[in-house]
């Protein structure tokens, strides 16, 4: 064998095949982006989500794949044989060694055909089975935790860069404005530089200031671009594709508050936090484990039952029943069963450790996360304030520079200023949007909502604000999330876009994608 790699047209055929799927079956943007209509979107048509629900669907297959194992093994047979002569053959007496003097004989034809249906179970086996079929529909109900997470993982990267690609938006042509203005007052400096019309000290330091202007203005301007192009990927946009966003009027703009006290959200997390209910689950793996090998201790029994057909015409009966039974048992596990019993106990003291620091952890992280939350709206709180301040400051100079008495540089300044207050004031909101997202998920809140009356966006959208106003009210913190395995009919119709009957509820598929990205 030599290696045989792709030429370049087919990579390049393969690449276009590619990037047609990626964006296939995706209604086009209409109109301004909504935070409601991003999160619905990022759960419809998310790349890494969509692999999470594949995982998930293996993981369902392999159950059903499982269910067989506990049948009995039901095999086919048919043959042929042949010789060359005939299987004659003579007799010998025992006592005296003599040959008999009769002429060879054969009881069976040159050629012969069988066949045989039949059924084979072995109890032991089938209770093996069993137990490992159930592991399996618990490691399904994991994919569905991990499913729960990342969706929540989904819903805090979504609202964190939605509003820095809000501030972006809003920030773009002010900020592309005050660069050509600085880049145009430098040229001037420069120019007195030349004349001599001023002090060199007085001229480079004002150069000296203009270039640090224009420096943080650059990099407000990357930061705003890359805030776009990470909401695009997250809403399946594809890149370089112009939109907008629908931004709220910034005098609205408020940190949704969790009106329930600590003592319920313990509680909460500690039953409905995902990590907490898989490490439950894997418990329950771990303790099918330890039952398996003691299983293994017993005695196999092996029950058959067959239909064979011979075609040699020398038998009396070509076709026949067979059935028996036969026990087994495999000695050397009676001596191995001390130390695989203790190792898989071993494994549920390790599970049940596991789950209890988990435990701690996740009330440890409720207090933290509910400080984060508290910390980053005061830090919205004088975010905002600072703004203000700066709004007014700015247009005071402008209103000098105007007149005829204020200083280009100053007002240059003073705008840079309001616009890095302004941009702070957008990336402190998204800040406490995302720590109030990642409250949800250490409580275990699905911030989506179970079911949803169709597939249309503008559907889902709706359904998903409904739900988070409800949770900004206080309502459903402590409801029972949604852990029931993915809906493979629901599934199918969302891949392919199929539209279900009118009023017919639909089940939300949710999805693991990783933490979100650290706040800037």
């Amino acid at each position: 064998m030599t290696p045989d790699p792709f030429t370049q047209a087919e990579f390049e055929a393969r690449a276009a095949e590619d990037r047609a799927a990626m964006f296939a079956d995706q209604p086009a943007l209409d109109g301004p982006l909504t935070l409601n209509e991003a999160l619905a979107r990022v759960l419809r048509f998310n790349l890494d989500r969509r692999a999470r629900v594949m995982e998930e669907a293996l993981a369902l297959g392999q159950l059903d794949v499982d269910r067989f194992d506990l049948l009995p093994e039901l095999a086919a047979g048919a043959g042929y044989t042949s010789r060359s002569n005939e299987n004659a053959s003579t007799s010998r007496d025992i006592i005296t060694g003599r040959l008999s003097d009769a002429n060879p004989t054969t009881s069976t034809d040159r050629d012969l055909f069988t066949a045989n249906l039949g059924a084979t179970w072995n109890i032991l086996d089938f209770g093996v089975s069993w137990y490992a079929a159930k592991q399996n529909a618990d490691r399904a109900l994991i994919a569905s935790e991990r499913r729960r997470k990342a969706v929540a993982n989904l819903v805090q990267e979504v609202r964190y860069a939605f509003w820095r690609a809000a501030a972006a938006q809003v920030l773009g042509d002010r900020v592309a404005d005050a660069i050509r203005q600085a880049d145009g007052a430098l040229a001037d400096l420069e120019q007195v530089e030349r004349e001599r019309l001023a002090p060199p000290t007085q001229v480079l330091q004002r150069q000296k200031t203009l270039l640090e202007t224009i420096r943080q203005l650059e990099r407000i301007e990357r930061e705003m671009v890359a805030a776009r192009a990470e909401l695009a990927a997250l809403v399946n946009l594809p890149p370089g594709r112009p939109f907008t966003i629908a931004v709220p009027d910034p005098e609205t703009m408020a940190v949704p508050g969790v009106p329930v006290p600590i003592q319920d959200l313990e509680l909460a997390a500690l039953v409905n936090n995902p990590d907490l209910r898989e490490q439950v689950y894997l418990g329950r793996i771990a303790t099918g484990e330890t039952r398996k090998e003691i299983l293994k201790l017993l005695p196999g029994i092996t029950l058959d039952f067959s239909r064979e057909y011979n075609s040699n015409s020398f038998l009396a009966n070509n076709h026949w029943n067979h059935w028996g039974a036969m026990i087994t048992w495999n000695l050397v596990n009676i001596v191995s069963a001390p130390d695989r019993i203790a190792h898989a106990e071993t494994a549920e003291e390790v599970a049940d450790a596991r789950r209890l620091a988990l435990r701690m952890a996740v009330l440890a992280q409720v207090h933290v996360v509910s400080h984060q939350l508290a910390s980053a709206t005061r830090q919205f709180d004088r975010a905002d304030r600072l703004w203000r301040i700066e709004t007014r400051l700015a247009e005071a100079t402008g209103r000098r520079q105007t007149g005829g008495a204020g200083d280009p540089v100053d007002r240059i300044t003073a705008e840079t200023a309001a616009i890095g207050a302004e941009l702070r004031r957008y990336q402190t909101f998204a800040e406490a949007q995302m720590a109030y997202g990642r409250l949800m998920a250490t409580v275990g809140v699905d911030p989506v909502p179970e079911t949803v009356d169709g597939h249309a966006l503008p559907d889902l959208a709706e359904a998903i604000r409904v739900r988070l106003d409800a949770l900004a009210r206080g309502e459903d913190w402590a409801r029972p999330p949604v852990t029931a395995v993915a809906d493979p009919e629901a599934e199918e119709a969302e891949a392919t876009d199929e539209t279900p009957a009118e009023g017919a509820p639909v089940a939300l598929l949710m999805d693991d994608a990783g933490p979100p990205p650290a706040p800037r």
